[in-house]
């Protein structure tokens, strides 16, 4: 109760200092930490409860609360670097179209009179541009409706079910970016079901929430595979064994050792620190890779200006 009304008193965000006072009049209501943290699923993750009710069980919630911590911590820590070799192109890629479209609206317009002018056939490609300068000047309300309807499919696609699955399929075959897909979801599974093994949750329940952690339809395929097989009575490792096209070897391996050893959540920490490690060498040498490419592709598209 203390330490909720410290924390409510601190906070700026009028928002959640009303959800710790809630949470402070559910509990002095009867109700245990984890029971009031349900009441607002948007703010604490299921992995964050699930690791609170653990630690109320077993008693060691001040040590579940530090776990806690530290796996929100890296959790976010991955998800910053990985954003952050995005940007980059991006922004790029962003101020391109900025510029093409005005190019289209102030410059070709200047230089279609020229054209005229000459009285001869024009190629092909400046036909091209010409055609679109018109169709974005004259219809301006329409180029708009297309562009807005494009986007909003994209991101439509991206939401549906079908759609992500789609998306997933196509990423998990790009080169460079399957590999970071991969450690990226191997970092976090590994370190989800560490966290919470470690606080006590039973291992099908861990499987469960580890679920919520990836994205890909393909990785939850598999975590729901290894929960089947748990029930069966088979070792966890083995699913991910099997499944060395989605997770690296290293991970299934070191599971087989932590089940032999009786380590199993160590292992996985292990698993989770490397691959974590991996992520940030590979966001790297991605940043890297995406430098030359998006200067040939301004160049090429600035050249295909040029020429016509």
């Amino acid at each position: 109760m203390k330490s909720l009304d410290v924390l409510s008193r601190q906070t700026n965000n009028k928002t959640w200092r009303n959800v710790l006072e809630k949470m402070g009049q559910a509990i002095k209501k009867g109700r245990p930490l984890s029971q009031a943290m349900d009441d607002y699923p948007k703010i604490f993750s299921p992995i964050f409860r699930s690791m609170v009710k653990a630690g109320e069980v077993s008693g060691k919630l001040e040590d579940t609360l530090r776990l806690a911590a530290q796996q929100l911590e890296r959790d976010y820590d991955l998800r910053r670097k990985v954003r952050g070799a995005f940007v980059y192109p991006i922004i790029i890629i962003i101020t391109m179209l900025i510029i093409g479209i005005l190019m289209m609206v102030y410059v070709v317009p200047t230089l279609i009179t020229t054209f005229e002018e000459l009285d001869v056939e024009l190629p092909v490609t400046t036909k091209f541009v010409v055609g679109l300068s018109s169709f974005i000047i004259h219809r301006w309300i329409l180029a708009f409706v297309l562009a807005a309807s494009i986007f909003g499919a994209i991101i439509l696609l991206a939401k549906n079910q079908l759609g992500k699955k789609m998306l997933a399929a196509v990423f998990l075959k790009t080169p460079v970016i399957s590999g970071l897909i991969k450690k990226i979801n191997a970092a976090r599974v590994s370190r989800t079901l560490s966290s919470l093994i470690s606080s006590g949750v039973e291992i099908v329940e861990a499987l469960e929430v580890a679920e919520g952690v990836v994205q890909s339809p393909a990785f939850k395929l598999v975590l729901v595979r290894a929960q089947e097989e748990i029930q069966k009575g088979n070792p966890v490792s083995k699913v991910f064994i099997e499944n060395q096209d989605l997770f690296p070897l290293l991970v299934g391996e070191m599971m087989a050792v932590g089940e032999e050893t009786g380590k199993f959540a160590d292992m996985l920490l292990k698993v989770a620190s490397f691959y974590e490690e991996e992520v940030t060498e590979s966001t790297k040498a991605l940043s890297t890779i995406i430098e030359p490419v998006l200067m040939i592709i301004i160049g090429a598209a600035v050249g295909f200006f040029a020429i016509s």
